[in-house]
């Protein structure tokens, strides 16, 4: 009984304080100090300010703080700031047409709830300033205080209303570290304003505003990204695409490296990061992931940033299309521009400087391939007597079975024009393995047998017919009623494969037929993946990744090898293959198979000034 009493007490309904709503709200908005820092450097941005100190102590838990000079706050503002859902940013009632950061006036509040946290601002260096101080529950009056035009709001001992939360905290480093990423990520969107950052009282970053995003790039990421990143740019249909994506062979172990922006808001969203995985698809390692600063200018109205309490997830009305659009000027500039050329951090190794790699928009070494335009051809064009060798082009890729004569061989040398090459000429072979090529003032090193397999995929993908093989027992697969539709909207992408199904009732397919290229495969597996991979992208990805890699051994198994000894003429034909085909910086599995070594590369690694 006592427990019944008991429950019928919890059952009746009762309003919630206000503190204990914002300590609510500060759960999902504020879920650590670098919470804190994202919601104050916003609202930074959205006052109009030039310039954004950022301070912290002890990772942000004793204290953070965000100096802004942006228009600052009146008495009478200042006063409504703290209160739950005050804001001045939503100017009429559409949450379809937002244009500012923050928009639902609760991060003040939130924060409020469970700090001790003051505000000081000033409208003008004229106007009398104010603070207001909050504790927990507890907010005071306005009062007068002492500051130029602007904003300072200053967190003091994060969490200390709600205890419990500092257990679920990470180590400091952890912590500082999101605090440094959070700050990193903005000043990459925002490169006319100046960011500094101070940690324990130490200058951790400074970014001075500038005009050329390019240099704030090189400011937040180094050398190391901009050195082996190329610009993108392109529009449609009301959509813009544009910032900087890395050649496929400058990957790295995680995702994060990765920014995705819309409407220079920070996301973390699946059609970013799918599109990415579809342009690389071939072109990277498995398990290695592509690098990218990119930016989608769309309209606000076309965009939710209301699905997420952290405002960090975004919805499209038409997701479909964005998706699209996205993957295919990826893919576009991608193969026009930056997959025929190899990462530079190798050859960092080589010497004991940085090496010289000319930045996004200048031509790269040969003064070939230039800036991807919509009309380009995807690789570097090649001269009529480019193929004017004695070796067979069909064999150079597959296997060399002879040898040319000397005197044809520099024959082939005096005939054509260098100038059209930029890969340059072949001197030498080192091992049977690599090819030694000269280049104007550069030297270029290639894996014969990364080269070849290469050029042998891109043959394949562009001729092989992925023709159905029908099922001896076609395979009935038992689905959800969400999966078989899926299935049903995207029939033809998947006919495209070889893929075929038919559907017998509203959670029931069979599989009457595989691509014939998979050979022997576990269809319900198959379908599993597919299925998971429309359902997160809205494309098959999977099944087109698999083929690729059945494609990729096939290729790595059919093409000239290592330890293949080769004539000057068959080089010199590599070579201009190489020129000729698509993708050709990285093999089949996404190693590098080329490196130049410039004059500077070559100075500093004999210590040449």
């Amino acid at each position: 009984m006592a427990f019944l009493r008991n429950t019928m007490e919890i059952m009746k309904i009762k309003l919630l304080s206000q503190n204990l709503v914002n300590q609510i709200a500060a759960g999902e908005v504020i879920e650590r100090p670098s919470s804190v820092v994202k919601e104050l450097m916003e609202n930074a941005i959205d006052a109009g300010a030039a310039e954004i100190e950022v301070k912290i102590i002890d990772a942000g838990k004793s204290f953070v703080s965000v100096a802004d000079d942006g228009c600052g706050l009146d008495r009478e503002s200042l006063s409504l700031c703290l209160l739950n859902h005050a804001t001045s940013k939503l100017s009429s009632e559409n949450l379809f047409d937002i244009h500012t950061f923050g928009f639902r006036g609760e991060a003040l509040p939130s924060i409020a709830s469970i700090s001790r946290l003051t505000i000081t601002s000033a409208m003008d260096v004229s106007t009398e300033a104010w603070a207001v101080r909050a504790e927990g529950a507890q907010i005071s009056d306005p009062f007068p205080d002492r500051r130029r035009r602007g904003t300072t709001v200053e967190v003091r001992d994060l969490f200390f209303a709600t205890p419990a939360r500092l257990k679920f905290l990470k180590s400091d480093a952890a912590e500082a570290d999101g605090c440094y990423g959070v700050f990193q990520r903005i000043a990459l969107a925002f490169n006319e304003i100046s960011f500094s950052f101070v940690d324990s009282g130490k200058q951790k970053f400074l970014y001075p505003r500038t005009t050329d995003p390019e240099k704030r790039v090189l400011d937040v990421l180094g050398d190391a990204f901009t050195e082996n990143a190329f610009t993108i740019d392109a529009r449609k249909d009301g959509l813009r695409l544009h910032g900087f994506i890395g050649v496929p062979t400058f990957n790295k172990a995680s995702a994060g490296h990765q920014y995705f922006f819309v409407n220079r808001r920070f996301v973390k969203d699946k059609i970013f990061a799918y599109a990415l995985k579809s342009a690389y698809a071939g072109l990277t390692p498995p398990g290695r992931h592509a690098v990218a600063i990119l930016h989608l200018e769309i309209s606000f109205d076309e965009v939710d940033v209301n699905a997420h309490p952290s405002k960090i997830e975004v919805r499209f009305r038409e997701a479909e299309r964005v998706r699209g659009f996205i993957t295919a000027k990826l893919k576009e500039n991608l193969l026009a521009f930056g997959a025929n050329w190899s990462s530079s951090e190798r050859i960092i190794h080589l010497s004991r400087e940085k090496s010289f790699v000319p930045s996004f928009h200048a031509p790269r070494p040969g003064g070939k391939i230039h800036q991807a335009a919509p009309d380009a051809r995807p690789y570097v064009s090649v001269g009529s007597n480019a193929l004017e060798s004695t070796a067979s082009e069909d064999n150079i890729v597959a296997r060399s079975h002879h040898s040319a004569p000397a005197e044809e061989q520099e024959a082939v040398l005096i005939r054509r024009d260098e100038s059209e090459f930029f890969l340059g000429r072949a001197l030498c072979q080192i091992d049977n393995t690599y090819v030694v090529a000269v280049c104007d003032h550069e030297l270029v090193i290639v894996d014969q047998h990364a080269a070849a397999e290469r050029i042998t995929l891109e043959k394949l993908k562009n001729n092989v017919s992925l023709d159905a093989q029908t099922l001896l027992l076609p395979d009935v697969c038992p689905l959800g009623a969400q999966q078989v539709e899926l299935l049903e909207n995207n029939r033809e992408l998947l006919l495209r494969f070889g893929f075929h199904h038919e559907k017998l009732a509203d959670d029931l397919v069979i599989i009457t037929a595989l691509p014939a290229i998979l050979e022997t495969c576990d269809a319900k597996s198959l379908l599993a993946d597919v299925v998971e991979e429309l359902a997160a992208f809205g494309s098959a990805y999977t099944l087109e990744e698999k083929i690729i890699g059945i494609l990729s051994t096939i290729s790595c198994h059919g093409s000239l090898r290592a330890g293949k000894p080769l004539t000057i003429a068959e080089m010199d034909t590599l070579l201009r293959q190489m020129e000729n085909s698509p993708n050709i910086a990285q093999c089949c599995h996404g190693r590098p198979s080329y490196v130049r070594l410039s004059n500077k590369n070559l100075n500093n690694f004999f210590e040449r000034s």
